[in-house]
């Protein structure tokens, strides 16, 4: 009689190894992920590199990039240093992205599984709101929302998550359509558990893993809408943020364009490794992928 011993085969290693080993098999996934280190180190390390206001005078306004060593970056029209408020502005872009990303989420989850879980009327009612969301152009109803309830960083942040909860939504409706039929879902309602806790306990964490991915999208779109407000002369002027930067330096962009390009290079090297990570996670996330 043949006998396995089990013991001589080896443990499967951790999921989240597993998922790092197919990350890293995307280089621009990994490339991604290096430059959003460096936008949190920028984050973590602006009192340090540059402390003080960046909202404050540094210098000769206009100064050129790589001429006055105390601004070596350059200075705006104002005669701010613009290594400051790059610094400093990571942190205004990071938080948006994050906190305007949980609120769109969060929204999204509630809704589109209330609607996946439950359908009938429950779904009708829900999707043409959702619908109703989707007719307006999303600038459209943010520049709304922040007209009515002024331009603070913490209504532009909330009116960014608010606009943009509508894809989440559908995404995480899909998914509980597809699941609420499975044999584990008929198991927890036979032992009587209750939908809530179907709902969040069982079905939510295996829709997760697109809603993940998709994260990266919203928090890139969060910061481009944050540029976009500031361009337009709507932003907070009590922080210094790249949209800010951007919007004010559009005035004297043909004599001195490092104003402008300096800040918008920081913000397309910040959206591109949320799109790079995004892409890398969708292939780790991907069950089709091998191990």
């Amino acid at each position: 009689m043949n006998i396995t011993d089990t013991s001589l085969t080896p443990p499967a290693p951790p999921r989240s190894l597993v998922l790092w080993r197919r990350f890293r098999r995307n280089r621009a996934a990994v490339l991604g992920l290096a430059l959003f280190i460096i936008v949190v180190l920028m984050a973590a390390l602006a009192d340090f590199v540059t402390p003080g206001d960046p909202l404050r005078l540094a210098g000769t306004p206009l100064t050129a990039p790589l001429i006055v060593a105390e601004n070596p970056w350059g200075t705006d029209q104002l005669g701010r240093d613009i290594l400051s408020g790059i610094f400093h502005g990571a942190r205004i872009s990071l938080v948006i992205g994050v906190v305007a990303t949980i609120i769109s989420i969060a929204i999204g989850i509630v809704i589109g599984a209330v609607a996946g879980y439950f359908g009938g009327r429950a779904d009708g009612a829900l999707m043409r709101l959702t619908e109703a969301f989707q007719t307006i152009p999303s600038f459209v109803l943010l520049l709304t929302l922040v007209a009515i309830f002024g331009s603070s960083i913490e209504n532009i942040v909330i009116a960014i998550g608010v606009v943009s909860w509508t894809a989440p939504a559908r995404m995480v409706r899909a998914e509980f359509m597809s699941l609420r039929r499975r044999e584990f879902v008929d198991a927890a309602r036979n032992l009587g558990v209750s939908d809530v806790s179907i709902i969040f306990r069982e079905i939510l964490p295996n829709a997760l893993p697109p809603v993940i991915v998709f994260a990266s999208v919203v928090m890139a779109t969060a910061i481009l809408m944050e540029s976009a407000l500031a361009f337009l002369g709507l932003g907070d002027p009590n922080y210094a943020s790249w949209g800010n930067m951007i919007g004010q330096g559009r005035a004297v962009l043909r004599t001195a364009w490092f104003c402008s390009v300096i800040p918008g290079m920081a913000i397309l090297l910040t959206v591109l490794s949320f799109s790079l990570m995004g892409e890398g996670l969708n292939d780790a996330l991907n069950p089709r992928q091998k191990k």
